[in-house]
């Protein structure tokens, strides 16, 4: 899979963004040429605007919620 990486060229310091395949470490410098080795970057994480949880957490006690909330109605029903 092709994606995106910082790397940093190891002789004059210049970093660069290069689509390479994810399992490539070395790639060449767009200034000098020279061997530029790939940077670590921190992941990104989306948090939901409201509760500042994860998104996918959200969603998840949602659901579990209104299952909950349609059982204890049907308990009051019957």
């Amino acid at each position: 899979m092709i994606r995106v990486f910082d790397f940093e060229c190891s002789a004059c310091g210049y970093i660069d963004e290069v689509f390479v395949k994810s399992d490539k470490r070395i790639a060449h410098c767009s200034q000098c040429s020279q061997q530029s080795h790939r940077l670590i970057a921190a992941p990104i994480s989306k948090l939901d605007p409201h509760s500042g949880d994860f998104a996918g957490a959200t969603i998840k006690w949602a659901r579990q919620r209104q299952r909950q909330i349609e059982t204890e109605r049907k308990r009051e029903s019957s």
